[in-house]
């Protein structure tokens, strides 16, 4: 039913829950996961304007907690032969997605929902309303 999984890794808690629901998932339909780490390029420069680094140094931080968390997924993913594919991207986050979704053809995309309000509630929610309008495909939200 599920031949191509694309998993959205951003480093929260409910991501590694997506993650490890998602090897589950794969290994029932003999699934591939796409797993997709996005450098949101528009949060690198508000990082750097507030913290006095640089935005090579916020970028370079950002991209090695995205390759940390990639690797999570794919170590369980192989501890539980489940084909895997880990990519970094830079970008919008929401686009990169869809726009992976799209190359690889998947048939199920499936994201980590923070129960955080606020600030970042706001941006969550307008980024998994959008997601779940533009998809080409299912859409699950692990909380």
């Amino acid at each position: 039913m599920f031949e191509k999984i694309l998993l959205l890794i951003s480093g929260s808690e409910e991501s590694k829950n997506a993650s490890e629901f998602a090897v589950r998932l794969a290994q029932i339909h003999n699934s591939q996961i796409i797993a997709v780490s996005v450098v949101d390029t528009s949060v690198v420069r508000q990082i750097a304007r507030t913290s006095g680094k640089s935005p090579g140094e916020v970028e370079m931080e950002i991209e090695e907690n995205g390759w940390h968390h990639l690797y999570y997924a794919d170590e369980i993913a192989k501890d539980n032969k489940v084909k895997i594919v880990v990519l970094l991207e830079h970008g919008l986050p929401q686009d990169k997605i869809l726009s992976k979704a799209r190359e690889y053809n998947v048939d199920l995309i499936i994201l980590g929902q923070s129960n955080k309000r606020g600030t970042y509630g706001i941006y969550q929610d307008r980024f998994l309303q959008y997601i779940l309008e533009q998809a080409l495909c299912p859409v699950l939200i692990i909380k």
